[in-house]
């Protein structure tokens, strides 16, 4: 019973043992609540599949030098697809200021170039054109018009090795904390 009780209040948010436990202790009491919440929080199918483990992987790194000023270098990547919204958008397209890691999630309903430039163009009226973009090599940002677009405005585009994510790491970070939260949401 106690255990129910405790899946149903964890269950509406997905939350840490922590925050399970004050909101519980809100409204009944429960001996050895800490072991209960815990229990039932490890046996937690979505929140097992959306943290995952992290840590420090061996190899080389070749860090792309960092401008000193906001706005100069963007990462840029897509997530999704997602549960559609009442207006069909499936995806989010990430653009994160290298120097601020001021993050910018924009809507959007297919991973294209069209799809990207379309946002970056929005982002263009208000703060100008970056000086580089970084991104993976996704078949959105190899395009001829992704890349006439970036000599057009004289926007250096560096793409990433393929198979090494961390060589985008801005917008993936924000992505590892972003998926476990729209995970949870719609599960």
């Amino acid at each position: 019973m106690q255990a129910e009780l405790i899946k149903l209040i964890h269950e509406n948010g997905h939350f840490s043992v922590g925050k399970t436990e004050e909101i519980v202790k809100q409204e009944f009491f429960i001996p050895n609540l800490p072991n209960v919440v815990k229990k039932v929080i490890v046996n937690c199918v979505p929140c097992i599949l959306a943290n995952k483990k992290t840590g420090k992987k061996e190899g080389f790194l070749n860090p792309i030098s960092k401008e000193s000023i906001p706005l100069s270098t963007y990462h840029v990547d897509f997530i999704g697809p997602l549960p559609s919204t009442n207006k069909n958008y499936q995806h989010i397209f990430t653009v994160v200021d290298a120097f601020t890691k001021f993050t910018w999630l924009y809507p959007v309903k297919t991973v294209s170039a069209e799809s990207a430039l379309e946002k970056l163009k929005q982002q263009q009226k208000t703060f100008g054109n970056p000086i580089r973009i970084i991104s993976d090599r996704g078949s959105a940002f190899t395009s001829k018009l992704f890349n006439g677009y970036c000599d057009e405005k004289n926007i250096q585009h560096l793409q990433i090795a393929t198979g090494v994510p961390r060589g985008n790491g801005q917008v993936e970070r924000i992505h590892r904390t972003l998926i476990p939260v729209l995970t949870k949401h719609y599960h």
